[in-house]
This record gives structure tokens, C-alpha cells and sequence, in this order.
């Protein structure tokens, strides 16, 4: 019988460490070749649980992270728990320590603009191919989740914008069917960037670039432009590169 997950609120403090997923974006249909969508597993619920709150800084830097506690907390047995532990590992969000077992990963300069380096080459490359593929109902669906994310800066909610920010990236990056990319590849510096800058904060101006490169992707997207898609796309990597390191620095004099 698969695991269940018992919801429970919890913070750490940096003494007793452990012991967005951002929404789905719309349903596409099947590329050739890509996977099947399969059901939700009890490892990968107890990944997105852990994901969510490293990202959001309920568990601290260098926080060791338990197996048999979190498996209890979340009602669930071992395996499920060490599974997810590997994977967050691949995100570069855990470091697995022989004999002492697994905490969560310290940041370094070099490591975040190595993963937005990446991300940048990524993203840029998956929004020409949007640019050069995406039918129009496609379009519609993208707009469409824009305008949530609109809505959400005009509120300025937090947990809204970065969610709707996400399913807009990723329904971009997964239209070609390249799941390897979009599901492990991306979320490291998607991760990284998002459990600095909820430490240290974000402004309107922050939101409003963001908002404002979204609409000139879409522009591109529309236009059938697949260079500007990719030169957007590029640089709304690297002025994001920009904050989070502006934020790593904010932690460097605490």
C-alpha cells in the first residue's frame, strides 16, 4: 500500500535541523517520444514537502535532515525519505555526507553562477524552440497563465507570483518534451535562486521586471521570432543572476 502523507506545520531553528512543487501547468497534449505522465509517488510528494521548505528557509543552511524523523513527521516509511534525499541532491539543494548522513547545502559564489549559467543556456535554447514550434492554442495557454501572474504581482503575493512564475517557465521548457532539462536540470538554480532571495527579500521593481520580460517573451513568441525568444530569455536569467547575488553577498555579512 502506497505511504500517506500526514500533513504537519513545522519550523527548524539552526540547534534541531530535521531530524512549487510550484503547481502544474496545464495538461499539453503528448509530444512523440515524450514520457508518460504517471501518478504521484509517496517519494516524490515527500521531495516536493522537502523542496518547498528548504527553498523557503524553514530548514537552515547546513540543517541536517534526518531520515527516520522525517519519516515519521510525514507518515511514511524510510525508503520513500532517502529517495528524496538522492534527488534533492541532483537539484544541488542536499549533500549526502558519508557515515553522518544528509543536510542541506551551503551556498558558494561560484556554485550559483555555475547553475545560472546553466539555467541560462537551458531556457534560452527551450523558448527558441517554443518560438519555432508552439501552436496558437499553445500561445493561449502560455498568455493565459501570464495573466495569473499579473494578477498575482498586482497583489503583490509572494507564494502566488513565484508559483505562476513557475508554471510560465515550465510550460515553456517542457513543450518539446524534454523532461530531463525541465524536471532536473532547470529546478537547480530555479531552487537555488528562490532560497536566497525568501531569505532576503524582493521589491516591486523585482516583480516588475520579471512581469515586464514575460510580456516581451510572449511579444516573441507571437512574432514567430525565435533569436529574440532566446535573447530574452537569456537575459531574464542573468538579471535574476544579478539578485541572487546581490542576496548571497547579504549573507556574507551576517
Amino acid at each position: 500500500m502506497q505511504d500517506r502523507i500526514k500533513p504537519v506545520n513545522i519550523v527548524y531553528d539552526d540547534k534541531d535541523a530535521m531530524d512549487q512543487d510550484a503547481p502544474s501547468a496545464p495538461r499539453q497534449r503528448k509530444r512523440a517520444g515524450a514520457p508518460d505522465t504517471k501518478v504521484e509517488t509517496a517519494y516524490q510528494r515527500v521531495t516536493g514537502l522537502l523542496r518547498n521548505e528548504i527553498v523557503n528557509g524553514d530548514i537552515p543552511l547546513g540543517g541536517w535532515l534526518r531520515m527516520t524523523a522525517i519519516a515519521e513527521r510525514l507518515g511514511v516509511s524510510v525508503q520513500p525519505v532517502r529517495e528524496a534525499l538522492q534527488q534533492l541532491e541532483g537539484e544541488g539543494l542536499v549533500e549526502l555526507i558519508p557515515n553522518h548522513g544528509a543536510r542541506v547545502r551551503m551556498l558558494d559564489r561560484n556554485r550559483l553562477i555555475h547553475a545560472h549559467e546553466i539555467g541560462e543556456a537551458l531556457e534560452s535554447f527551450l523558448a527558441r524552440q517554443f518560438a519555432e514550434e508552439a501552436s496558437l492554442s499553445s500561445l493561449r495557454k502560455l498568455e493565459a497563465l501570464q495573466a495569473i501572474h499579473d494578477a498575482a504581482i498586482d497583489d503583490m503575493d509572494w507564494a502566488r507570483i513565484d508559483a505562476s512564475n513557475h508554471d510560465f517557465h515550465r510550460f515553456i521548457n517542457t513543450h518539446g518534451g524534454n523532461l530531463e532539462a525541465a524536471d532536473h536540470l532547470i529546478p537547480r538554480y530555479y531552487g537555488l535562486s528562490e532560497s536566497l532571495m525568501n531569505r532576503y527579500g524582493r521589491d516591486a521593481s523585482f516583480a516588475d521586471r520579471v512581469r515586464s520580460e514575460h510580456h516581451a517573451l510572449l511579444d516573441a513568441f507571437r512574432r514567430r521570432d525565435p533569436d529574440a525568444a532566446a535573447r530574452i530569455s537569456a537575459d531574464h536569467v542573468r538579471g535574476t543572476k544579478v539578485m541572487v547575488l546581490l542576496a548571497f553577498e547579504a549573507t556574507q555579512e551576517h
